[in-house]
């Protein structure tokens, strides 16, 4: 077996279990406001970075 220095499955089980805790006790209306909220964010950062974007809303 190789030596890894990266653990893709232990990050993405550390990603989710951090998801997880932050969205247990919400509500399915706060846990869609939240993924909009992330998602708008997402979205400003993309056009930022990006000179020519053609991403719409």
């Amino acid at each position: 077996m190789k030596n890894k220095e990266f653990d893709s499955v232990q990050t993405i089980r550390s990603i989710r279990d951090k998801n997880y805790e932050e969205t247990k006790e919400l509500t399915r209306n706060e846990l869609l406001e939240r993924y909009k909220k992330r998602g708008k964010e997402a979205m400003k950062k993309l056009r930022k970075s990006s000179k020519n974007s053609e991403v719409t809303d």
